[in-house]
């Protein structure tokens, strides 16, 4: 009875070292998934805000090109395209300009939209357009122009340097949640 009762501590002794043992394996594996979603989520996020920054940088290189090497010229205002919010109330109003260029009549809706008329149909309005392309124009309105990209690309480094300190250091730390 002696020897079988060491024989079972043995065995105890055995199986709760393995069970130890696969306990840090399970806990280390999960570690690892845990900081690899981590590292994805961080992956995604950085690229939506980088998906804004290029189009704010997009809309910045169009309105310093309209800047520096467009023309002015008067256009009319032909109508106001009316849509819903994002929320789904009514209204936003998109004014669409029509003007004259190399002989030519060129149309263009706005890149803004308001829940004011701003522009009113038949009033005329400062154009500035590409000569070498008619069909790059906008209404000659600094703040319209240059907006979006002011707002949009500081607030997307912005969001981007925010979330990377919170998921670097859930990271480093293996917390299950990137803001604890």
């Amino acid at each position: 009875m002696n020897n079988f009762d060491e024989n079972l501590d043995k065995a105890v002794e055995s199986y709760e070292k393995n069970f130890d043992k696969v306990a840090n394996t399970v806990d280390k594996v999960a570690t690892g998934v845990n900081r690899l979603r981590i590292g994805c989520i961080t992956l995604f996020v950085n690229l939506f805000f980088a998906a804004f920054c290029l189009w704010g940088a997009y809309a910045a290189s169009v309105s310093w090109k309209l800047q520096t090497a467009g023309e002015v010229t008067t256009g009319t205002v032909t109508r106001l395209e009316e849509s819903k919010t994002s929320e789904g109330y009514c209204c936003l109003y998109t004014p669409v300009v029509e003007f004259q260029a190399n002989g030519q009549t060129y149309s263009f809706e706005n890149g803004s939209a308001s829940d004011s008329v701003d522009y009113t149909v038949g009033s005329d309005v400062n154009v500035r357009y590409d000569p070498a392309n008619p069909n790059t124009a906008q209404i000659d309105n600094v703040i319209e122009r240059w907006l979006f990209p002011v707002l949009i690309i500081p607030s997307m480094i912005f969001a981007a340097l925010i979330t990377n300190f919170f998921s670097f250091r859930a990271w480093r730390r293996g917390d299950d949640s990137l803001y604890e």
